[in-house]
């Protein structure tokens, strides 16, 4: 060859020439050219090696503030304007996932996932980095963390689109997580039972604080992050109207729980609960201390520690309420576009579910009430 070509070796071992690519000198394995050299299969086997030692690349050493790491584009995307349009909730959950996404070493890897070169990740790289987050929630109880691992790639997926959307990533990146789908996660939270109802409303009668906030969680299907901050300002003419705080970023595909702006009248249990506890402040519901509660979070535990003292299990959290308000609903024969209004959904897929559901105990009935007086007649 008159010319010699970048990354090409050469070397002689008993009277016989090899050649061979390596593209770079550390952490690349050489890769043999077996065609003649200067014939077009050898030029062909050529440019494949060195596209292979590039796209294993990815997952080489790279300094740590490389703008094409997937720490780098982490970090452009929480000093970002959509980062800080998200809701302090929203974005304390996607930081947490952040910073275990970056330090995660899947199996058979050598760096941790935030130091590769974000813009070589591909959908096998995702796909390892989704089984390691549902292994990491393994106990003796359960094989893995499903929720988890699908919460990982959500986050990570929506990294992609802003990388994308914003101009931030090359023309030729595509998001490796697109067409990934989920995976299974069971039937998510318990709905309470009429008779879990019944308990907690027998244990905490209308006056109550912890009363007050059941019947706000029931009556309006509110999710805990928008109940806790109800209350006067929402109310006008005896309806509440809210904007959900769950709402996801421009550039995150629609999920089956996306949220409009809600407004519902006032149901009379609800009215009634509110009336006869006055919390002194602008919110319906208050602390011990009388003060309105600090977080979504906090309202929770606060409400767990006191469905705990009804007796109620385990498995009976505040969101449950919302599942048993939208069932409660699905059953009282609401269609589906009234379900999704009532429950701020913009999806109709979850509305569907839960009328299906309605319909078919409601049809098992009636065929049995039928049967019954068949048998009757005879």
């Amino acid at each position: 060859m008159e010319a010699k070509l970048k990354y090409l070796h050469t070397f002689k071992k008993g009277g016989q020439d090899y050649v061979f690519v390596r593209r770079w000198q550390k952490n690349c394995k050489a890769i043999k050219i077996e065609s003649p050299i200067g014939s077009n299969d050898f030029f062909v086997e050529y440019a494949a090696a060195i596209a292979k030692q590039e796209r294993l690349h990815g997952h080489q050493q790279l300094p740590k503030d490389n703008s094409d790491t997937l720490n780098w584009l982490i970090t452009e995307y929480q000093n970002s304007p959509e980062w800080k349009a998200l809701s302090k909730d929203t974005k304390k959950g996607k930081k947490g996932r952040f910073r275990y996404i970056r330090s995660a070493k899947p199996r058979g890897e050598t760096l941790e996932f935030g130091e590769i070169d974000y813009t070589h990740i591909q959908r096998r790289h995702v796909y390892k980095l989704r089984a390691f987050a549902f292994e990491e929630g393994a106990t003796e109880e359960k094989d893995g963390a499903p929720g988890k691992a699908n919460n990982w790639i959500k986050d990570l997926s929506g990294l992609f689109r802003w990388a994308i959307k914003s101009g931030i990533a090359p023309d030729y990146f595509q998001n490796p997580c697109a067409g990934l789908g989920k995976l299974a996660e069971g039937p998510g939270y318990h709905t309470w039972t009429a008779e879990e109802c019944k308990t907690f409303e027998d244990y905490w009668p209308i006056g109550t604080m912890q009363r007050l906030a059941y019947e706000l969680l029931i009556n309006t299907g509110a999710r805990v992050s928008d109940a806790f901050r109800l209350g006067k300002v929402h109310e006008k003419k005896n309806t509440l109207t809210w904007k959900p705080a769950k709402t996801t970023e421009e550039h995150d595909e629609r999920e089956e729980d996306e949220a409009l702006e809600v407004s519902i009248p006032i149901h009379q249990n609800l009215r009634t609960a509110i009336d006869a506890t006055p919390s002194g402040h602008l919110i319906y519901c208050a602390t011990s201390h009388g003060t309105p509660f600090q977080s979504s979070k906090g309202f929770s535990q606060w409400f767990v520690e006191h469905k705990d003292k009804a007796g109620l299990p385990k498995q009976c959290v505040p969101h449950g309420l919302r599942k048993a308000a939208a069932k409660r609903l699905a059953e009282a024969g609401v269609g589906e576009f009234m379900l999704m209004s009532i429950m701020g959904w913009e999806n109709p897929n979850q509305a569907r579910v839960y009328i299906e559901k309605a319909n078919r105990a409601k049809m098992a009935q009636k065929g049995m009430e039928m049967l019954s007086t068949e048998q009757n007649n005879d």
